[in-house]
């Protein structure tokens, strides 16, 4: 099954140690409407400025925008422009060139997280990971959704927030040691 990627969140800084600027996205559940076009539209928006984009498991996120470049060919020159420029943060952890004990041997972000940044973690949150919060969306998105949307929504938000902060929090981490 294919993998429906509609949110985008992440964050801005021109320079390490800069200013941060936090981008959410979270498509608007709207029948018949692939919500992934508004979403790679707001990406393409997004992501102008020249540099790196840093996400966590490049080949999750490369294959949802090959899927996008295929099912969307209006889109398919920009996908595969973003898709060039996505650097993996995950990398470190899982070739152990960064390795803690916290860790217990994975390279989640979930475990890299607190094992780097220990007053951070997903425990407050509603929704917790990855799985949930895709499965959640698609849920919402074919009307089989039985909870409150606009407070899952919410959460949903909460989630997508606190995963791309915990990178930047990571790659802080990783630049103080090299």
């Amino acid at each position: 099954m294919q993998s429906l990627i509609s949110r985008s969140p992440f964050n801005i800084q021109c320079v390490a140690g800069g200013t941060l600027e936090h981008c959410e996205f979270l498509a608007e559940i709207e029948a018949a409407k692939d919500p992934r076009i508004a979403m790679i539209e707001q990406l393409i928006k997004e992501t102008e400025r020249p540099g790196d984009i840093w996400v966590y498991n490049i080949g999750f996120e490369r294959a949802r925008l090959t899927e996008i470049a295929n099912d969307l060919p209006k889109y398919k020159d920009a996908a595969f422009a973003i898709a060039e420029r996505l650097r993996d943060l995950m990398k470190p952890f899982q070739q152990k060139l960064y390795y803690t004990p916290a860790m217990d041997g994975r390279y989640s972000i979930k475990k890299v997280l607190p094992a780097l940044v220990p007053e951070m973690n997903y425990d407050a949150l509603e929704i917790q990971e990855g799985g949930t919060a895709s499965a959640t969306f698609e849920a919402m998105i074919s009307g089989t959704f039985k909870g409150d949307v606009l407070t899952t929504r919410k959460h949903l938000l909460e989630y997508c927030k606190l995963d791309t902060f915990a990178m930047v929090k990571i790659l802080e981490k990783l630049y103080a040691v090299v």
